[in-house]
């Protein structure tokens, strides 16, 4: 008995240590990548940090080969201590440079330009208050520009919700949507565990003064539910039981997707989405489904919003884009994982699989194959 204790023992601390080795010998890929990300309100930077830990995992290094890191290694805003805070991005950046930029890039990952408002910047001095004041953020002009020169160049573009949305002007959308055969159609939705706002915090505080404008009725909800506002300021709330039978949004793959990308036919998707069309250009990779019963349908047909939407769309011929109608890489990830080969084959002790809201299932489940074959994909074209 005490042999076999020992046995497992130091094959506990033998096989982390394998794992480690293993990804420290695998080959380093040279890919030069360019993260922008605006809504960066603390230091866990967790609108990038899933792509960052994919980065690492693959041993994707710059062409100098030193690592990337997700603290310093992107365009955006930059939290201090104290409120203070200093921005990188294209800001007043040349056509020219834009362009040299271009020829050097083999991929560059929008992973979120909504930005920063006293509401989600707990250092801001009015953070907390009823009054909604803007920092930071939105797509520019300088950022569309690169988006035309990698087209033109057949580098790879991924983009993630929030692209379209405010605070981007609806001249720099229109182009953006123009340039790659997207239309958003001004929806936005997430779900959350409880629609009460006295026990979720993160439930914006338009939400229930928005519900009530609108049916001129008390905001009165407890269950968890889904909640989706236009930029018209329609809202739209789906409560479970009331009006849902599923919980959650079920982002669906069709069977292509499923055997290329190795991920599951349906998984629950807990967090932000948008609902947008495609012209023949793109091909959907993967839907969104909001399972609901005869009164949810009611209101989704009121104010004529599907019910299945596309949630992946994709071309890959004569240049190579990605659209992910979601927070795709919105996930508190630990980034040290990502230093063993292997780890996956082990991820069941990273999650509860009854916790269906935790964002880590998706990532093991579905945002980690789906981006490794991608990532493959980027690097095969890249060489």
């Amino acid at each position: 008995m005490w042999k076999l204790l020992k046995l497992c023992i130091f094959l506990f601390f033998l096989i982390p240590v394998v794992s480690w080795v293993s990804w420290k010998l695998k080959k380093e890929i040279p890919i030069n990548v360019l993260v922008i990300d605006k809504t960066t309100p603390d230091e866990r930077f967790s609108e990038h940090l899933s792509f960052f830990w994919m980065i690492n995992q693959n041993k994707w290094v710059k062409r100098n080969g030193e690592e990337y890191d997700y603290a310093t290694d992107f365009l955006g805003f930059y939290p201090k201590k104290n409120g203070d805070y200093t921005i990188k991005d294209l800001k007043n950046s040349a056509p020219k440079d834009i362009a040299e930029m271009a020829d050097t890039l083999d991929l560059v990952f929008f992973a979120d330009t909504y930005g920063i408002y006293n509401s989600n910047w707990k250092d801001h001095p009015d953070y907390g208050k009823d009054t909604i004041s803007f920092v930071y953020g939105g797509m520019k002009s300088e950022e569309l520009e690169l988006m035309r020169e990698l087209k033109r160049r057949k580098k790879a573009i991924i983009v993630e919700f929030n692209l379209f949305a405010s605070p981007t002007s609806a001249f720099v959308r229109k182009q953006t949507e123009e340039l790659f055969g997207l239309k958003w159609s001004g929806w936005v939705g997430r779900h959350f565990t409880t629609l009460d706002t006295l026990i979720d915090a993160e439930i914006p505080k338009w939400v229930p003064e928005l519900y009530r404008k609108n049916y001129n009725k008390e905001y009165d909800f407890k269950r968890g539910g889904i909640v989706l506002v236009d930029n018209k300021e329609h809202i739209i709330i789906l409560e479970n039981e009331t009006h849902l039978n599923d919980r959650f949004p079920i982002l669906k793959s069709t069977q292509n997707t499923q055997e290329e990308y190795n991920v599951p036919g349906e998984i629950y998707y807990p967090f932000w989405f948008d609902i947008n069309t495609s012209d023949s250009r793109n091909k959907i990779l993967a839907n969104f489904e909001i399972n609901v019963n005869e009164k949810g349908k009611q209101l989704m047909d009121s104010l004529n919003v599907p019910l299945e939407f596309p949630a992946i769309f994709h071309h890959n011929k004569d240049y190579d884009f990605t659209y992910f109608a979601c927070d795709f890489s919105d996930n508190q990830m630990g980034i040290y994982s990502s230093y063993f080969d292997g780890v996956e084959n082990i991820n069941g002790a990273f999650y509860s699989a009854n916790q269906v809201k935790d964002r880590k299932m998706f990532f093991w489940k579905y945002y980690r194959p789906f981006m490794t074959t991608l990532m493959n994909s980027i690097h095969t074209r890249s060489k």
